[in-house]
């Protein structure tokens, strides 16, 4: 393990260390935090690539599946609520096709309904197909 990973690793997991155990919680934890992180990080690559490695160091230390826990996470980066997130919302709402509002809502909607998707699939479909959730 990398050392300089520890105090992100640790600083994720007061976020949701709690959630960890809780099988249901889990997955719906990882999403929302992701999707809060997108946020700060626009762009889907560096969003995953300077925090992949801080959540699979997490998921390794506590015993969960690190192609589980980066898949969820990489779904979370989906989610688009503000036009900064994404170009094709750049180029929509500069030809006057929708406005920013028309986005959160339907981004807002559509990334709670992709993240109560993407949970019953962990629970319920990744056993099934032998990835631990």
């Amino acid at each position: 393990m990398d050392g300089r990973l520890i105090p992100l690793t640790n600083a994720l997991s007061t976020v949701v260390g709690p959630f960890l155990d809780n099988a249901l919680l889990r997955p719906l934890a990882l999403y929302w935090t992701a999707f809060v992180y997108h946020f700060f990080l626009a762009n889907e690559t560096a969003m995953l690539s300077t925090s992949l490695p801080v959540v699979l160091n997490l998921a390794s230390e506590n015993g969960l599946s690190t192609l589980a826990t980066g898949m969820i996470w990489t779904f979370a980066a989906g989610g688009k609520i503000f036009i900064y997130q994404s170009s094709v919302s750049i180029v929509g709402y500069s030809f006057g096709y929708f406005e920013a509002k028309d986005l959160l809502k339907v981004g807002l909607v559509l990334s709670a309904v992709e993240s109560l998707i993407m949970a019953a699939l962990v629970l319920f479909y990744w056993p099934l197909i032998g990835l631990a959730g």
